[in-house]
């Protein structure tokens, strides 16, 4: 079981986290620097201390508006801390703390991603290698076997989907996939071995609703929240044991 101040530690790191993953997405759609200059709200540019900068306290008290200048607060703030608290809090409660830190630090990886993919349309290659770092971990703990067996779905998924996108690309002249999303299913795969091929079916169904909620006016939409939300989805069934690792 969890001893309540770890558990409380997890749940405040992933609401920082997703705040963190928030604001590298706000940043970056503007060309800004994303993780210089301190805290300082989006619309003034005032700086914010710490009583002001809370996760999902600060929004609440405040109102969704910045307490200097009355900006309204981005609600990718709220929603990347809430979130955070959601994958910190899920990973803790289903794994061991030996695994569920390893296993926290790949889901708020995967929100910081997503966030920034939903924004910018790409997917950022450090959070990228931090997944596979995670994936890595992870799998080596199950068992040497695991590992072997995750390492090569890992390599033969980036292979057969850098392939279909090339192929896609040379037939109709763009991209089908975008690179970021090879690289992340690619990593992710290394963590969930044979259940990759249900991941990846699960992203499709999610992209496909978001499509028809979002329409939007281009026709194209960020993938990187699908995977995330499939993998997330899947690896959190495996972990639990819902769903065979192997």
């Amino acid at each position: 079981m969890i001893a309540p101040g770890l558990l409380a530690l997890g749940l405040m790191a992933g609401a920082a986290a997703g705040s963190c993953g928030a604001t590298v997405a706000v940043r970056a759609t503007r060309g800004e620097q994303a993780l210089t200059g301190g805290s300082r709200c989006d619309g003034c540019g005032r700086t914010l201390g710490f009583a002001r900068t809370v996760p999902l306290v600060s929004f609440v008290f405040q109102r969704g508006a910045c307490a200097y200048c009355a900006a309204p607060i981005a609600r990718i703030h709220f929603v990347g801390e809430a979130l955070g608290v959601l994958a910190a809090g899920s990973a803790f409660a289903i794994a061991d703390p030996v695994r569920a830190l390893p296993l926290a630090v790949l889901g708020l990886a995967l929100l910081a991603s997503a966030l920034v993919d939903a924004s910018t349309r790409r997917l950022p290659d450090v959070l990228t290698l931090l997944v596979v770092v995670m994936a890595v971990a992870l799998a080596a703990m199950r068992s040497p076997f695991d590992l072997g067996l995750g390492v090569g779905i890992g390599a033969a998924t980036l292979a057969g989907l850098w392939l279909l996108r090339e192929g896609f690309r040379r037939l109709r002249g763009r991209d089908a996939l975008g690179l970021g999303d090879v690289k992340l299913i690619a990593a992710l795969a290394i963590w969930l071995g044979p259940a990759t091929p249900w991941m990846m079916a699960a992203a499709g169904v999610f992209g496909l609703v978001a499509m028809a909620v979002a329409k939007p006016k281009d026709g194209r939409l960020a993938f990187g929240p699908a995977i995330a939300a499939a993998a997330w989805s899947v690896g959190l069934a495996m972990e639990a044991g819902l769903w065979p690792s192997v």
